[in-house]
């Protein structure tokens, strides 16, 4: 196994993980002393008076406060992630971005993000006002068919906003990944190409979209550094994903841990807020509390949603081994995605617990391997 990796990328790959978990330790306790501040002070009930009292109406007080906040919240977490991730990324050549070129992308997000913090608070608190208690059941509902609706247009019209989407052109190799899905009998809409290497060296491919949204995207590093059967082996594991039905296990899961979290939070805030001193739990200056209260339950189960997605990823490889002729090409093909992305072979137990959707890269090449001797 050990020689389908690089050794001077393992070597490099042991620094750069070391600087990045540092980093990442750095960038944790300055979110939680930034929110331990915030809250001791009272400055969200500062920035509401301050952000708000130009206008009456309900709307505008709650959009106006969440574009206030979010904008102290940016300055604030984009200068940490500048110079705690980005420029490490850099440094190793993992990130092909320029400074502005990355800057571009943090306010394309940051407006994504408002939208959707402000369609979330609204929901929240106009159902809390009409169901009190009960505000969780009639939320997760309406949020499970955003959710849906997110999915569907997120090929279409979210995912362009970052990436070039172009249809795979006919060559031998889109010849051959046809081939691919009628061997699995699946039946994919399209397969496309991303232009990926506008942001980093990495390589990837992915199923994303519901219905006929639905698409196979490739991205042009993959296609530039990959041989014919290491694409192929990738996309049969992402064929795997979706002769599974993956997604709607996805979905499943999502909505599963939404009313969980929704009833938790439904339960404990009040609380909070009650020691808090607000005049009213459920109000606009209340809401970053309740946004604190919902990340921290959020990250409590995580464990839960993410041992699911490790377990599909485990089961994708096992239908890509089965599909394609030699499985040592899927674990040519993940080492040499691990060396280029300097990923660790293996994780340590919070990453596993809290972080990892995929198993470890390591442990997937070693099945590979073990599966392809025993049907030698």
């Amino acid at each position: 196994m050990e020689s389908l990796y690089k050794a001077d990328r393992r070597s490099l790959a042991k620094k750069y993980n070391q600087q990045k978990d540092l980093r990442n330790i750095y960038y944790l306790f300055s979110k939680i002393i930034l929110i331990l501040i915030f809250l001791k002070l009272n400055l969200e009930i500062k920035f509401y008076e301050l952000l708000t009292n130009w206008t009456r109406n309900f709307d505008l007080k709650l959009i106006s406060f969440i574009i206030g906040l979010y904008l102290i919240y940016a300055i604030f977490a984009w200068s940490l992630d500048y110079f705690l991730s980005y420029r490490l990324a850099r440094e190793y050549r993992l990130s092909n971005q320029e400074a502005k070129e990355w800057l571009v992308d943090k306010v394309k997000m940051s407006f994504l993000a408002i939208i959707f913090v402000y369609i979330i608070s609204r929901l929240i608190l106009t159902f809390e006002m009409s169901y009190g208690s009960l505000w969780w059941l009639a939320f997760s509902i309406i949020a499970m068919l955003f959710i849906l609706i997110i999915n569907f247009i997120f090929p279409v019209i979210l995912f362009p906003i970052f990436f070039k989407l172009t249809p795979y052109p006919d060559n031998l190799l889109r010849e051959r990944l046809e081939n691919l899905f009628k061997k699995a009998k699946v039946r994919v809409a399209d397969i496309y190409e991303f232009n990926l290497s506008s942001k980093v060296n990495s390589a990837n491919a992915a199923v994303m979209g519901l219905g006929k949204t639905r698409k196979i995207i490739l991205g042009d590093n993959l296609i530039d550094k990959y041989s014919e059967e290491e694409i192929e082996a990738i996309m049969a594991h992402e064929i795997g994903h979706h002769a599974h039905k993956d997604i709607f296990k996805q979905l499943l899961t999502q909505f599963s841990t939404l009313v969980f979290t929704s009833v938790l939070v439904s339960k404990l805030f009040p609380i909070f807020a009650g020691w808090k001193g607000y005049e009213a739990a459920y109000s606009i200056v209340s809401l970053p509390l309740l946004i604190i209260i919902w990340g921290g339950i959020s990250w409590l189960i995580s464990p839960i949603p993410l041992y699911i997605s490790r377990k599909s990823e485990e089961q994708a490889d096992e239908f890509a081994f089965k599909l394609i002729a030699n499985p040592r090409y899927f674990a040519k093909a993940m080492a040499k995605l691990a060396d280029e992305s300097l990923s660790n072979l293996e994780f340590g137990w919070y990453k596993l617990l809290f972080k990892a959707s995929h198993p470890p890269i390591g442990q997937r090449v070693e099945k590979a391997l073990e599966w392809d001797e025993k049907n030698k």
